[in-house]
């Protein structure tokens, strides 16, 4: 099954217009894991298509890119198994506003990661069908989690009711 999962993966890659790189990892028990990294973002959501009906997304992440990519601050990761096969992909949000398209047309689990990503990182996600934001009043800009939370004030917390505390604290 795995074997048959890495063909279609390895097809998947080779049908991305503006290309894509493939790697493979193994884990300790030598399970294998994809990685792909789409050259543009606007691939995604043929990819996102296409690796329906084997994949499913499980879920997105967004980080700071790597320090040797100058033209993004955000790197945009996407983590999909396909049946026991785990394949992350990779984009570069472009443009002067970080901006991602939406995949939740083809995977409904997208709708809550793609929300929480432009609300807490201030990514826009292209043609999102429900763009309201999750926590944050709309008159709050995005990006909050950055500006509003240091990392070295999140990561110093014992306990989430510590970094509660603090944020109520700020506030008067």
């Amino acid at each position: 099954m795995i074997n048959a999962m890495k063909q279609r993966v390895i097809k998947l890659v080779e049908a991305m217009p503006k290309g894509a790189e493939l790697s493979w990892t193994t884990d300790l028990k030598e399970n294998e894991f994809a990685w792909i990294t789409l050259k543009d973002v606007e691939d995604l959501p043929l990819l996102a298509e296409q690796i329906l009906p084997e994949g499913r997304l499980v879920t997105v992440s967004a980080c700071n890119a790597k320090a040797e990519d100058a033209k993004s601050f955000h790197e945009v990761c996407y983590h999909f198994v396909m049946k026991g096969l785990t394949v992350t992909v990779t984009v570069l949000p472009t443009g002067v506003e970080p901006t991602v398209p939406s995949i939740t047309q083809w995977h409904k689990s997208a709708d809550w990661t793609e929300r929480e990503m432009a609300e807490s990182y201030g990514i826009t996600v292209a043609n999102h069908p429900n763009p309201r934001p999750l926590f944050l009043h709309e008159a709050v800009q995005s990006e909050a989690m950055e500006r509003l939370v240091p990392l070295s004030t999140m990561t110093n917390s014992a306990s989430t009711n510590a970094l509660w505390e603090k944020i109520m604290g700020e506030k008067g």
